[in-house]
């Protein structure tokens, strides 16, 4: 299984999603903002997955996506809030521009079927970026 980045500011929900992950396999590393997920993307390597709360303190899920650009590392994202629609798409689109690879984004409260769910999709899509990166 790949790496999963949590980066959510909500501890209890972080820590609900990465005991699910953990459970299906995947490695985790959990971040309580955008300024501490872009350290560990950073200092990591590999293929990963990374799910970017919009609503952080420090350095929010919009913010991040202009330093994530200039990670050198096959990386899927996908947004995730509890809150307006808005932010998400707006996240979405300057990620897309910037020829990230973004998945669907997610409401919060998500059901175990539901991350579980995810989380396969996000392996599959994982693999195929782990495959062209090895071709190029």
């Amino acid at each position: 299984m790949g790496h999963l980045y949590i980066a959510d500011d909500n501890e209890e929900f972080a820590d609900y999603l990465a005991t699910v992950a953990i459970r299906e396999g995947w490695t985790v590393t959990i971040c309580s903002n955008g300024v501490k997920l872009l350290e560990k993307l950073r200092s990591d390597d590999g293929a990963a997955f990374a799910l970017v709360d919009i609503n952080m303190p420090e350095m929010n899920g919009i913010e991040v996506i202009d330093d994530i650009v200039d990670i050198n590392r096959p990386l899927r994202i996908r947004f995730i809030t509890g809150g307006s629609d808005v932010t998400l798409l707006a996240a979405k689109m300057i990620a897309s521009a910037r020829s990230l690879s973004v998945g669907r984004s997610i409401f919060k409260p998500v059901t175990l079927d539901a991350f579980r769910k995810l989380l396969a999709e996000e392996e599959q899509e994982l693999a195929s970026l782990r495959s062209r990166t090895q071709t190029s």
